[in-house]
């Protein structure tokens, strides 16, 4: 088994991965219909009070025990849960009406022992499969992770609302997810993996990711609507050996306070063949999309087509470099950068995408703030090292329109190189730019490419530093208005 326990002899679990439990009788496990089973026939209540995990789990077992199936919470009631563990060939299915709503006692989530990125963070688990294949959820209904139960704390343990740990064959489908204490859903080291028709609207903690794709590989993602207050969908590898490819994103939206699409920074095996296609962004406070490696790994073969930004700050950042130890580098999550001037970031096309940046995020509307402070001003940066470049980067058919603002002050500010500093778009300030500001980059190409201004501006559009062979003459761009 590679979930410890909590608590204490409340429930018992097999010790095989897909095995039956053994907390009830044979005979009350039995299921009438050998393809689906309510949990409500093995003693859950579904009042909003009683905690159900026992009586869920018995059901699970119960169906895998016969060869697969359905397990079905229904009848519009409220199931509340703690741990729960899916097996092969079973779908957890949450009927409309009804809700899986998360503990609020932090000891009644098992702790994943595999996990070693970030542990103390996002060891413990609501729904978790291991090594299961052909396992869904699905249903009309909602994931509720109980958010507002746990604490804030950036460093503090909270749930995942589910985990996929090395599956095959792996679907979630027309669910609505929501307020979950940590991430969303986490895929690690999985394959062929089905998000379609999902809701997911996550913003209580900061580390409210919506879909983190890790080490896994035949992924697609279709037709979701997410708004977190993390990263939306991130894609990442934590784990050496365990590439993150063949990933097709399409016909989305996203919000996020911080990044709708990261690519990185963990790059302990390498994330490659993505293509992210036909989505609206809007509503994001740090990046629209974010390319970042630090730790030795290659990020390369990227295609990004046909997406709409509106109010997204910093629309586009790629960094390759590298992500140095230390309180004030996000410590709990560091990986270790020592291959950092190995990594690579190459090959990336960004086509037919058009997006406005507001003055401050969510500008213009009720929940306007200014708290994004160091997000002003921005714009898209293409930035290596000394040691490391992206190369083959190409931008095609883009239409940006920025806020304006910048100053003669800002013009001339120098730009430190922050070798190893963990990766944000806006991790270098106010650049000297409007619209563009590339550094030790190869083979960068703009074509059809027009950069606008709401108001006065006096930066150039373009700053370039240590890109040989750059072909500007495809970029129209506005000047300070008057």
């Amino acid at each position: 088994m590679h979930l410890t326990s909590t608590r204490g002899s409340d429930r018992a679990l097999s010790d095989a991965p897909n095995g039956p439990s053994s907390g009830m009788p044979e005979a009350h496990q039995s299921v009438t219909d050998p393809h689906a089973a309510d949990v409500r026939s093995f003693g859950a209540v579904g009042d909003g009070r009683t905690i159900d995990t026992v009586a869920i789990q018995r059901a699970i077992d119960a169906v895998a025990a016969q060869g697969g199936g359905r397990v079905v919470l229904g009848g519009g009631g409220t199931f509340v849960t703690g741990t729960l563990h899916l097996r092969s060939h079973v779908t957890l299915h949450v009927a409309g009406g009804a809700t899986l709503l998360g503990s609020p006692d932090l000891g009644a989530y098992d702790r994943d022992d595999q996990q070693t990125y970030a542990p103390g963070i996002i060891g413990q688990v609501l729904i978790f499969a291991q090594e299961c294949t052909d396992v869904a959820i699905t249903g009309t209904g909602t994931i509720d992770g109980n958010a507002g139960r746990f604490e804030k704390k950036m460093a503090a343990s909270r749930p995942v609302l589910v985990r996929f740990r090395d599956c095959r064959q792996v679907r979630v489908q027309d669910l609505s997810l929501r307020d979950g204490p940590s991430w969303t859903i986490h895929a690690i080291g999985c394959q062929q993996v089905r998000y379609q028709d999902l809701t997911i609207r996550s913003v209580d903690h900061a580390t409210n990711d919506g879909l983190d794709i890790d080490g896994c590989s035949e992924v697609f993602v279709t037709r979701c609507s997410i708004t977190t207050s993390d990263d939306s969908i991130a894609l990442k590898a934590t784990r050496p050996g365990f590439p993150c490819r063949d990933v097709t994103v399409s016909d989305c939206q996203l919000s996020s306070y911080c990044q709708a699409i990261r690519v990185g920074p963990e790059t302990l095996a390498d994330i490659e063949r993505v293509t992210v296609s036909n989505c609206l962004i809007r509503d994001t406070g740090m990046g629209g999309i974010c390319l970042q490696v630090a730790h030795g790994g290659r990020i390369r073969d990227l295609v990004f087509a046909n997406l709409v930004m509106d109010r997204v700050c910093n629309p586009i950042s790629i960094r390759l470099g590298g992500w140095r130890d230390g309180d004030d580098n996000v410590k709990p999550w560091f990986l270790d950068d020592s291959r950092w001037q190995e990594g690579s970031l190459s090959d990336v096309l960004f086509s037919n995408i058009r997006a406005r940046v507001p003055r401050y995020f969510l500008e213009g509307t009720p929940k306007e703030s200014r708290t994004f402070k160091a997000n002003e001003k921005t714009c898209i940066t293409v930035t290596g090292t000394t040691a490391t470049r992206p190369a083959r980067i190409t931008f095609d058919q883009i239409d940006v329109t920025y806020p304006g603002g910048g100053t003669l002050e800002d013009a001339a500010r120098p730009i430190p190189e922050l070798d190893r500093t963990y990766p944000t778009p806006f991790m270098f300030g106010v650049p000297p730019a409007y619209a563009l500001f590339a550094r030790h980059v190869d083979d960068l190409v703009l074509q059809r490419v027009r950069f606008r201004l709401a108001s006065s501006d006096v930066r150039p559009a373009v700053v370039c530093e240590d890109v040989p062979g750059i072909d500007l003459s495809g970029v129209r761009s506005d000047t300070a208005p008057g």
